[in-house]
């Protein structure tokens, strides 16, 4: 897992790839043409982007979820782990082309900020622009949640902005397979709704309809058994 130091040196290694390139990680664009083809991505059913407003929350299988995720559209506000956000080496790099909002997972006050900051986020204007909340909190196999770990705070972002929510399918990255990301159907829930359980049951959908069948995630330790609520966020 990147963390500190090791952060900014295998983001300073993916650079130096991408450099390799021909292409300038500087650059955004050039940023995304470098990840997408470096990973092989390919991208399923992604909705209307331009004219709409969706909360997205995808599984999180690896640390480069949110750096390839975030550059699928100019407008995307990610929610982060503060080991990202408060790294001041890596914050030059993520300022450019990411926008980020930092999270403490294990503080009430900070999700009710969170909560706040997204419905301003939506609420300050008409521009369509999306959100992304991973709601594992961590890196984990959703084949192996229990119910309880996954969090229901993109519905309740959802029902007090009226922005529908899109489930997304990421697979871990890949340097020799493709790495497939998978939109679901955008959904509106009613606060009755059990979102945890709809999340669950549509992210499996999404995995068991790829042809040829989807990688499951190879975890480290931590990742691999921290699927029940009180275990910790990594």
């Amino acid at each position: 897992m990147f963390n500190d130091e090791t952060a900014v040196k295998g983001i300073g290694v993916l650079l130096e790839v991408i450099k390799h390139m021909g292409l300038d990680p500087m650059k955004t664009e050039d940023l995304k043409k470098g990840m997408l083809s470096l990973f092989n991505i390919e991208i399923l059913n992604m909705p209307d982007l331009d004219n709409n407003r969706f909360i997205f929350t995808p599984n999180h299988v690896s640390d480069l979820d949110a750096l390839i995720l975030g550059l699928l559209y100019p407008n995307i506000r990610i929610v982060s782990k503060n080991d990202w956000t408060n790294n001041e080496k890596l914050r030059k790099f993520l300022d450019i082309h990411y926008d980020l909002y930092g999270l403490d997972r294990t503080s009430l006050p900070s999700l009710r900020s969170l909560l706040k900051d997204s419905i301003n986020y939506f609420n300050d204007s008409d521009e369509n622009k999306h959100y992304l909340v991973f709601s594992q909190g961590t890196i984990s196999d959703f084949n192996n949640n229990s119910l309880e770990r996954i969090s229901s705070i993109a519905q309740i972002i959802s029902n007090k902005t009226g922005v529908p929510i899109v489930n997304m399918f990421i697979e871990q990255v890949s340097l020799d397979h493709p790495t497939r990301i998978v939109f679901d159907n955008p959904m509106k829930l009613s606060p009755k709704d059990d979102f945890r359980k709809i999340w669950l049951e549509r992210e499996t959908a999404m995995q068991k309809k790829l042809i040829p069948p989807a990688r499951l995630p190879k975890l480290s330790h931590k990742h691999a058994n921290n699927n029940k609520p009180e275990d910790p966020f990594f």
